[in-house]
């Protein structure tokens, strides 16, 4: 699967459609350019990006640290900033962030893509590695790792999935847990058909709902909302009946 879904964040027009040229001139082709990050939970769901490339100073209240701040809530995906601003300051603020990589403005061709090319590269292959997961699927059982254990759990079980800053909580009748991988990471590994995303924030069983409105949804206790673009989807997964 080629992995070059980019995200560039950039407030000035010229620059931002010159990067893009020089992206696309080296091979990567799907490039979508935001001004800003206000929508950056949407557009994380909406585009499922690769790789953030972003500036620092943008043209709303939040600055480019802000925005990776809440990015690295949502997922792990590799960030990049590229910045004329390299003060003391702002690279301290920097490193509570912890991107992959900080480029200063000016920047060559080259160095640009490189630094993409390879940090693309370690991404996949920190992700690939065989090494314990956090979470592993084998058929019809979940393997979750719960206090130094893998937990066994089945997966018709759950009811929901919910994500909840950087982690992420699986929810059955009886049993919660909490992980550490981001949502994406977790449907991924689920059966198709069966569990769908109702809310950027929200995984549901469709089994196991219990009633339904076109704003929240009940399973057991649970009142979950339905964001307003996943319910025709959910509507044309569930049987309907009329009475």
């Amino acid at each position: 699967m080629k992995r070059n879904k980019i995200l560039l964040i950039e407030d000035n027009v010229i620059l931002a459609e010159t990067i893009k040229e020089l992206l696309v001139i080296s091979g990567f082709d799907n490039i979508k350019v935001l001004p800003n990050g206000i929508n950056i939970e949407e557009e994380i769901e909406s585009f499922e990006p690769d790789l953030f490339l972003m500036d620092i100073k943008l043209q709303n209240e939040k600055d480019g640290i802000m925005v990776a701040t809440r990015i690295r809530e949502i997922t792990a995906t590799p960030i990049i900033f590229i910045s004329s601003f390299n003060d003391k300051a702002t690279i301290e603020r920097v490193k509570d962030v912890n991107p992959e990589a900080f480029i200063v403005k000016p920047f060559s061709k080259e160095t640009l893509i490189i630094t993409i090319e390879i940090i693309l590269n370690n991404h996949y292959v920190k992700s690939t590695v065989n090494q314990e997961p956090e979470n592993k699927i084998d058929n019809e059982i979940l393997y979750i790792r719960d206090r130094g254990w893998l937990k066994k759990i089945k997966v018709f079980e759950i009811d929901f999935i919910k994500t909840e800053g950087s982690y992420t909580r699986v929810i059955t009748k009886d049993k919660e847990f909490t992980l550490r991988s981001p949502i994406k990471d977790i449907i991924s590994n689920l059966p198709c058909g069966v569990f769908l995303r109702v809310h950027k924030s929200f995984i549901i069983n469709l089994k196991n709902i219990d009633a339904i409105n076109s704003k929240e949804l009940i399973i057991g206790n649970h009142n979950i909302p339905i964001g307003k673009n996943h319910y025709a989807e959910l509507q044309n997964r569930i049987t309907k009946i009329n009475s």
